[in-house]
Protein backbone atom coordinates (compact mmCIF):
# COMPACT_ATOMS: atom_id res chain seq x y z
CA UNK A 1 0.00 0.00 0.00
CA UNK A 2 1.17 2.96 -0.92
CA UNK A 3 1.84 5.72 1.94
CA UNK A 4 -0.93 8.01 2.47
CA UNK A 5 -3.49 6.45 0.20
CA UNK A 6 -6.55 5.16 1.23
CA UNK A 7 -8.13 2.64 -1.65
CA UNK A 8 -10.31 5.35 -3.00
CA UNK A 9 -8.47 7.98 -4.66
CA UNK A 10 -10.58 11.14 -5.11
CA UNK A 11 -11.23 11.67 -9.30
CA UNK A 12 -8.92 14.56 -10.12
CA UNK A 13 -8.57 16.55 -13.31
CA UNK A 14 -5.80 18.29 -14.01
CA UNK A 15 -5.51 21.28 -17.00
CA UNK A 16 -2.22 22.62 -17.67
CA UNK A 17 -2.67 25.91 -20.37
CA UNK A 18 0.28 26.52 -22.25
CA UNK A 19 -1.01 28.55 -25.18
CA UNK A 20 -3.53 31.02 -25.05
CA UNK A 21 -5.54 30.21 -27.59
CA UNK A 22 -6.61 27.70 -24.77
CA UNK A 23 -7.35 30.37 -22.35
CA UNK A 24 -10.88 30.14 -23.01
CA UNK A 25 -11.05 26.28 -22.16
CA UNK A 26 -9.30 26.71 -18.95
CA UNK A 27 -12.21 29.06 -17.86
CA UNK A 28 -14.52 26.72 -19.21
CA UNK A 29 -12.60 23.98 -17.01
CA UNK A 30 -13.37 25.95 -13.64
CA UNK A 31 -16.85 27.17 -14.51
CA UNK A 32 -17.80 23.09 -15.29
CA UNK A 33 -15.76 22.02 -11.66
CA UNK A 34 -18.49 24.29 -10.25
CA UNK A 35 -20.86 21.49 -11.70
CA UNK A 36 -18.44 18.62 -10.87
CA UNK A 37 -17.95 19.11 -7.21
CA UNK A 38 -16.50 15.42 -6.18
CA UNK A 39 -13.21 16.21 -8.93
CA UNK A 40 -10.54 17.85 -7.59
CA UNK A 41 -9.67 20.42 -10.57
CA UNK A 42 -6.47 22.02 -10.69
CA UNK A 43 -6.14 24.68 -13.63
CA UNK A 44 -2.38 25.36 -14.30
CA UNK A 45 -0.39 27.85 -16.16
CA UNK A 46 2.52 27.37 -17.63
CA UNK A 47 5.24 30.10 -16.89
CA UNK A 48 3.08 30.86 -14.05
CA UNK A 49 2.82 27.62 -11.90
CA UNK A 50 5.64 24.93 -11.82
CA UNK A 51 4.65 22.15 -9.75
CA UNK A 52 2.99 20.24 -13.03
CA UNK A 53 6.43 20.30 -14.51
CA UNK A 54 8.03 17.49 -12.00
CA UNK A 55 4.84 15.07 -13.03
CA UNK A 56 3.92 16.22 -16.75
CA UNK A 57 7.61 18.06 -17.98
CA UNK A 58 7.94 21.10 -19.25
CA UNK A 59 4.97 21.73 -22.09
CA UNK A 60 4.53 23.35 -24.71
CA UNK A 61 1.00 22.52 -25.48
CA UNK A 62 -1.99 22.69 -23.26
CA UNK A 63 -3.06 18.88 -21.86
CA UNK A 64 -5.93 17.93 -19.74
CA UNK A 65 -4.89 14.93 -17.61
CA UNK A 66 -7.54 12.88 -15.73
CA UNK A 67 -6.93 11.32 -12.56
CA UNK A 68 -3.35 11.69 -13.22
CA UNK A 69 -3.06 8.41 -16.19
CA UNK A 70 -5.52 9.51 -19.02
CA UNK A 71 -4.23 12.54 -20.77
CA UNK A 72 -6.01 14.63 -23.59
CA UNK A 73 -4.07 16.48 -26.18
CA UNK A 74 -6.37 17.57 -28.51
CA UNK A 75 -8.95 20.07 -26.62
CA UNK A 76 -12.02 21.21 -27.07
CA UNK A 77 -15.55 22.34 -25.17
CA UNK A 78 -16.74 18.85 -25.83
CA UNK A 79 -13.22 16.95 -24.53
CA UNK A 80 -13.09 18.74 -21.54
CA UNK A 81 -16.79 18.08 -20.60
CA UNK A 82 -16.23 14.64 -21.41
CA UNK A 83 -12.76 14.47 -18.80
CA UNK A 84 -15.16 15.39 -16.28
CA UNK A 85 -17.35 12.53 -16.79
CA UNK A 86 -14.08 10.27 -17.31
CA UNK A 87 -13.05 11.53 -13.88
CA UNK A 88 -15.93 10.39 -12.03
CA UNK A 89 -16.41 6.84 -14.23
CA UNK A 90 -12.74 6.12 -13.10
CA UNK A 91 -13.36 7.52 -9.75
CA UNK A 92 -15.59 5.23 -9.22
CA UNK A 93 -13.92 1.83 -10.58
Amino acid sequence: EKKGEGSMKKPCLEFILACACCAELAKYTEELAKDYPEVETKVYTAGKDTDYIEKYGALTKSLLVVNEEKAYRRLSRAVVKEAFEEALRRGEE
